[in-house]
């Protein structure tokens, strides 16, 4: 059985540019996600190595910022006046 494959070369060449460019992709995409997670929160999860606690029931305390802080209570005085209407 003989296959004849025409413009083996071009196809090729071809087949190593995009081997060269997704191997670009694959080296340069941790060091951007790097570079990038001081500034963009999406990718500063990425790097963060976390061992297992042993608790499949553990939930972790978020920091508060000030704006949840006033959030909130603006909420539980909202809530103290119209409880308080009421009576």
């Amino acid at each position: 059985m003989i296959i004849i494959v025409n413009n083996w070369k071009k196809k090729l060449l071809n087949l190593a540019k995009v081997a060269v460019i997704v191997l670009a992709f694959a080296i340069l995409l941790p060091r951007l996600a790097g570079i990038l997670g001081n500034y963009m929160p999406v990718f500063s999860g990425w790097s963060k190595d976390e061992s297992p606690s042993g608790n499949p029931m553990r939930v972790e305390n978020t920091e508060g910022t000030e704006f949840d802080r006033m959030v909130d209570q603006f909420v539980i005085k909202l809530q103290n006046f119209y409880y308080e209407e009421k009576e």
